[in-house]
Order: C-alpha cells, then structure tokens, then sequence
C-alpha cells in the first residue's frame, strides 16, 4: 500500500514539475539586442576579419606553420 501511493506521488510530482515546460510563458520570442550588429558579428556569410591580417615571414617558418596549424583548426575546410 505505502509504495502505491509513493509512486502515485513521484508521478503527480513529476507531472506537475514537467507541465512548466510546456506553457505558454515558455514561448517567448526573444529577438537579440545586436542582432544585426556588423561591428560585433562582422559581415556575415563573409571572410572572417582575423584572415585578414598579414603575418610577416620569419627566416625559420616556424611562425607560419604555428599560424596555419591555428588556421586549420579553427576554420577546418
């Protein structure tokens, strides 16, 4: 008997908890404040503005490898 009714509880509880999630208080449009902000989001669709920058080569082309290795792991073709 103690157990029916635990569980009866765990599933009104559960339902009660979960039936926040699907209210229309949940449904809020949420529109970004600098949603088309090009000085914080740049161009998009465009180059990133960081590839822009030129990089001076160095005699041992140490730098260059380290540069493309970052390149190739942020923007990985």
């Amino acid at each position: 008997m103690k157990r029916k009714i635990v569980h009866t509880l765990f599933i009104l509880l559960s339902t009660v908890m979960l039936s926040s999630c699907f209210g229309d208080h949940n449904k809020a449009v949420v529109e970004g404040v600098n949603k088309d902000s090009q000085r914080i989001y740049g161009d998009r669709g465009g180059e990133p503005r960081q590839l822009l920058a030129p990089y001076e080569e160095d005699e041992t082309g140490e730098v260059a490898d380290r540069i493309q290795n970052i390149k190739d792991k942020f923007f990985p073709e």
